[in-house]
Order: structure tokens, then sequence, then C-alpha cells
């Protein structure tokens, strides 16, 4: 590698937090701080100091992440050794500042982390699609509990004449300290408030659904076609075209996360925030007759009196009841993984002691 920095670590996102982590890891003189960019199937391209390199992960200490329900992401920090030949191994993962977390998709109760060390998520939505706000709350919680600041980023302004009642229907879910940005790559239109959060040496995530004009977006804040783009489908929706999370230094100095479209985001217990997402439900909640209202057919429920009063909208409600319940379920999962490991571990404790016995009784004869 060069003596010159090719990435001076500050351009990465590294600071005075991450530093201290590293210089207190055993043997820290011998390794060197990577930033994983790119997650393939067995390895992971990162990027250092020196410049960009490949690092796969030591089966010893990826089962020690998975006994830990740990992965590491993209937008993670890790301590790397640095080979002869060969791609570099990972030694160590540094504490995160901020990710998004959700609960892989389909049946298994997996944590995965989308993106790492995160500090400003961009929940974007096209506006020439149907806006859908439970699919909002959902990433808001997620963002909020992860960490992360939120920002709302509706995008194909220039596809969409009037965008007031949707800006007007997102201000309505993620309240007033969260931006609400309309915008348009194609024509630059209401782009100056995007470009604004674009400030050197902090990490931003792309999140949504598929179609919603990520790509674009991406080729927008480069400045040159970067991303491939697929045009529109037979009915005017964008193509999926980001098939895995990728870590982008843009021209700014700003670090951009684009993630491929998500088609279903199930919150994962430890790390959403329904308390952000649904505040005044939250709230109102308090001043139920009983703290454990379930808010159905309790008497002196004043969430269920609400939106009787016509003062809450009742799908609003039933889709916080709908992530209370998802959690609750997440939660009982987790339980029972804990007890399915504690099991297999007094398991092993007893074949050692029974091994250990017969060895005795052999060396006794």
């Amino acid at each position: 590698m060069s003596s010159e920095p090719v990435f001076p670590l500050a351009t990465l996102g590294w600071d005075a937090d991450f530093a201290q982590a590293f210089a207190v890891l055993p043997g820290a003189a011998q390794l060197v701080p990577a930033r994983l960019s790119v997650e393939h199937r067995q390895h992971y391209e990162a990027l250092t100091e020196q410049g960009p390199i490949e690092a796969i992960l030591p089966g010893t200490f990826r089962r020690t992440l998975n006994g830990l329900g740990e992965h590491a992401a993209v937008g993670d920090w890790v301590a790397v050794e640095i080979k002869p030949q060969g791609p570099a191994a990972i030694a160590a993962l540094l504490p995160r500042r901020g990710a998004f977390v959700r609960k892989v998709a389909g049946e298994r109760a997996e944590r995965q982390v989308v993106a790492a060390n995160i500090d400003l998520a961009l929940l974007t939505i096209a506006l020439d699609q149907d806006f859908n706000e439970r699919r909002l709350e959902r990433y808001l919680a997620a963002a909020r509990g992860g960490g992360a600041a939120a920002v709302v980023l509706l995008t194909k302004l220039d596809l969409c004449p009037d965008p007031s009642p949707i800006i007007a229907a997102a201000r309505s879910v993620v309240g007033e300290e969260v931006p609400v940005i309309a915008c348009s790559s194609r024509s630059g239109a209401g782009t100056e408030a995007l470009t604004a959060l674009l400030n050197p040496g902090k990490t931003l995530v792309l999140l949504g659904s598929s179609g919603i004009g990520k790509s674009s977006m991406v080729n927008f804040l480069m400045d040159f076609e970067r991303m491939a783009v697929s045009g529109l489908d037979s009915i005017g929706k964008g193509r999926h075209t980001t098939t895995r999370r990728e870590l982008i230094l843009l021209p700014s100095g700003a670090i951009l996360i684009d993630t491929p479209g998500m088609r279903e985001l199930h919150l994962w217990e430890e790390e959403s925030s329904l308390a952000d997402a649904f505040g005044d439900l939250d709230e109102l909640a308090t001043e139920c007759r009983y703290n454990n209202c379930g808010h159905t057919s309790e008497p002196g429920c004043a969430v269920r009196a609400a939106v009787e009063a016509e003062e809450i909208d009742p799908a609003r409600v039933a889709a916080w009841q709908k992530l209370l319940g998802e959690q609750a379920a997440s939660a009982l999962r987790a339980q029972g993984r804990e007890k399915h490991s504690d099991m297999k571990r007094r398991q092993e404790v007893k074949t050692i002691h029974r091994a250990l016995r017969s060895r005795l009784k052999e060396k006794g004869r």
C-alpha cells in the first residue's frame, strides 16, 4: 500500500470516539481501521486510509458474532489484519453509532442490520405512487429506534402536478420535527434542501421500496450516471435496479449508503421506537384507566374515547396496535431463542462432565 492516504479516515466518517474504541483493541498496533463498503456472500469490500481492500470474516470470529446475534454490515467500522497476500482478515467490530435494523424478510426471527453507523435516514417515497402512511410509520420507528435522525424524501416531483396533499399526509405521520423534502432528481427541483444535508463526514442511508427513484437520486447526488437506471415499466413504475447495499463517497464529502428496495419491513423489537413514530398515541395511552390497557374493550380507555370522538384516525390506532403486537411477538421469539441457547449450553456442560467422569473411571481401573 502507498504511504500517502488515499482516503483520510475523517472522509470515511472516522472520529475521536471510533479512534478511542480502536486504540484499546488487543494488538491494535498490528491492525488497520477499515469501513465496510460492500457485502458479498463470502467476503466484504472495505475502505482504508491507504485505499480499498477485500476482507473476510474468519470462521472463529464469525461464530462469535453469530453467538451474540450480531453480523458485520455495510457502514461498520472494523479492525483488519492486512495479509501479505490475499484478503485482509477482520479481527474486531467497533461499537456502532446509529443503525437501521429490521427483522429479516420471511418467517425467520433474525435481526438484520441494513446499514451501520448512520447519522441520517432518508425515508424515500415516490410522489407518483400510492402514498402509504403505515409504511412510513414503520420506517420512522426503525430509524429512530436505531439512533438515527430521519428525513422524508418524496421523489419524482416532476411527475406529480400537486404534491401538497402527500406532503401534508407525510407531516401528519412524522410531525414537525422531521423534515419532509419533495424533489426531482430529473429536473433538480427541490433538491437544495437535500444537498444542504450532505455535510462532509456524515453518513446517510437511502431507504425505500423498489422503483421509487433511489438509483436516479444517487446519480444526481454523484453528478454523473454511476448507478444503472432501468426506466419505467408499462404502468409507469421505476424498475428495481439496486441489488446490493453499498457505501458511496459523494462529491460533497458526505457518505451515502444505497440499499435495494424493501418489499417488507418488519420491526426488530429491541431496535425500533414506536414512541417516536406514535408519540401522540403513547401519550394518550397514559390517560387510560389501566396501565396494561389493550385499547380494545377495557373501560376507561382514553384511546378508544378519542377514536369515538373522531379526534384521532382509527386506522392509525390499528397500525399502532399491529406494530405493538409485532414487537411483543418478536420479544417472545427472542426469549425462546435465549431459553434454547441456555438449554443447549447446559446440555453441552453435562456432556463434558460425563466425558470427564468416564475418563476418570478409566484411569481408576
